[in-house]
């Protein structure tokens, strides 16, 4: 897709921490695994929860970044950002500390 911000949030289950990045920054978030389809006899614990938009620019994708960083996971240093911007304002990932 051509001039198109994709971004994935993977961390624990936590769909109230994610609802509030999407409330705060007005990017819909939404789950994109479902929680059954992985490798080994247990559950996967991991959700990822996607958003792709027309290219969001510095300011917004700044704005993601930054609730991103001070959202309160049960579990941050598992919480990881994947961003790929095709107006290469932003293209990479964020990862959290505990």
């Amino acid at each position: 897709m051509a001039n198109t911000t994709d971004m994935l949030i993977t961390c624990f289950d936590e769909d109230d921490v994610v609802a509030e990045i999407s409330k705060k920054t007005g990017i819909d978030f939404l789950k994109t695994s479902d929680g059954e389809k992985a490798g080994g006899p247990k559950v996967l614990c991991f959700e990822s929860y996607g958003a792709c938009y027309r290219s969001l620019g510095e300011d917004k994708i700044n704005e993601v970044i930054e609730a991103f960083k001070t959202a309160e996971f049960s579990f941050p240093e598992t919480a990881v950002l994947l961003i790929d911007d095709d107006a290469e304002v932003f293209t990479g990932v964020i990862v959290r500390e505990a």
